[in-house]
């Protein structure tokens, strides 16, 4: 039986993800907002407006950070829901309010795939902190387990697909140099410095600082949709679009 339905949005929802207490639940959709929902109630807290589109939205694993990523069009939004513990949310508005200084040379290949920016007086109003602009469309967004590295998916990118940034540094990496095909979606290891990568019928799992490969797997299917790994790390599970479930 129905138990709780949340009621708002104007079109398609895309994504959703809960916080780490399971209070609060976070939802995209295709009428270009960000919506947060109380869970026990289904009452809407807060309704954010972006550009576009919104793909993907994750709830940021680390419980000492008020933080959301959303990802839109060819925009990640590194957004502060200002929902719970008052405390957080301004430590959160503190620890990203200022840009940690760097000496180090962006390269180009980097620099062409991704800016970081500061959101307008107007974003910034809406709870949006920083700005990452791709130069592709941006179709999946992924934390790492501690919260301050996530991962991009841009699967128009070819060999630029796949990105890994770092929040405390404001800096973006390219893990590959080559294509391995149409990247689907990508999950990091809840506790190993492991990157699982979906391509449309295979996943590689990938050392990252040895940045090699570890281990492909083969799902005997035609198209993989989404992946989610076990909390301990032991067991992935793979959804496809031929109706299967791995």
């Amino acid at each position: 039986t129905l138990a709780i339905e949340y009621k708002g949005h104007g079109d398609m929802v895309r994504s959703i993800s809960t916080d780490k207490t399971g209070q609060y639940l976070l939802s995209g959709s295709d009428d270009g907002t960000v919506k947060i929902w109380e869970v026990n109630t289904g009452r809407c807290l807060r309704t954010i407006t972006t550009d576009g589109v919104v793909r993907c939205v994750e709830w940021c694993p680390n419980a000492a950070l008020s933080l959301c990523l959303v990802a839109t069009e060819k925009q990640v939004l590194l957004i502060n829901p200002n929902v719970g513990d008052t405390l957080v949310c301004t430590k959160t508005d503190t620890v990203l309010k200022e840009a940690p200084q760097s000496d180090v040379m962006v390269a180009e290949r980097i620099r062409t795939t991704v800016q970081w920016a500061e959101p307008e007086e107007s974003l910034y109003q809406r709870g949006v902190r920083i700005v990452l602009n791709h130069f592709k469309e941006v179709t999946q967004v992924t934390w790492h387990g501690k919260g301050d590295y996530f991962a991009t998916v841009m699967p128009d990118g070819q060999n630029r697909s796949v990105l890994i940034s770092q929040i405390s540094r404001r800096r973006s990496q390219l893990p590959f140099t080559k294509s391995k095909g149409l990247v689907q979606c990508v999950l990091f290891h809840p506790t190993k410095p492991c990157l699982f990568v979906a391509t449309q019928r295979h996943v590689r799992i990938y050392d990252l600082v040895k940045q090699t490969l570890m281990k492909k797997l083969l799902t005997n299917s035609k198209w993989i949709s989404t992946m989610a790994i076990h909390p301990a790390g032991d067991n992935l599970l793979v959804g496809t679009y031929d109706r299967k479930m791995l």
